[in-house]
């Protein structure tokens, strides 16, 4: 279990690490692209492109940075109502949702990549699969922190479970 966490916990400073880097690599082609078209009266054919594909690889591959860091939408105001057992179940509930989800996007994920195989960009000659490679990555890391989460909602619902049961426990483990 700790050889799962140390991985996990690597991937996922990994692909932040992965993320900031296209932030700042974007950053910088954008400054560029304005220093060329408004100082050297020179514009670059290819910043706008790379800038946007730069966009698509943040937005896709950040899928899991998004769901750890509890960045997408969310309406909490009745989930925070309930207790703590119920709260596990929903969050255990709406995470197998989620997989379930992906799991159904993802062989059409497949699909797209090796159509746009076939494409060329237009300014930079990228092949377009690649630009789109992130989603499937993007799902892929996103599915595995979703399992890690349904592992810990699971284990909060059963530690409940075995905390409400108090006594009975203790009087199993004399008798063992």
């Amino acid at each position: 279990m700790n050889t799962i966490k140390n991985i996990l916990n690597k991937l996922d400073k990994l692909s932040d690490y992965f993320l900031m880097l296209c932030l700042g690599i974007m950053g910088v082609v954008l400054f560029m692209q304005v220093v060329f078209r408004y100082v050297l009266k020179d514009p670059l054919i290819w910043s706008e492109e790379a800038a946007r594909y730069l966009h698509v690889w943040i937005t896709l591959f950040g899928i899991r940075f998004g769901l750890k860091n509890k960045a997408h939408l969310n309406v909490s105001f009745f989930f925070n109502k309930f207790n703590q057992k119920v709260q596990s179940f929903i969050k255990l509930f709406t995470d197998i949702f989620i997989i379930i989800c992906i799991i159904i996007y993802l062989p059409g994920a497949l699909l797209f990549v090796q159509d746009q195989k076939l494409i060329v960009s237009s300014a930079m000659g990228v092949n377009m699969g690649l630009v789109y490679v992130p989603a499937i990555l993007g799902f892929i890391s996103a599915i595995f922190y979703l399992l890690n989460e349904c592992f810990k909602s699971l284990t909060a619902i059963l530690g409940k479970m075995e905390s409400e049961t108090g006594p009975e426990k203790d009087a199993i483990q004399e008798v063992v």
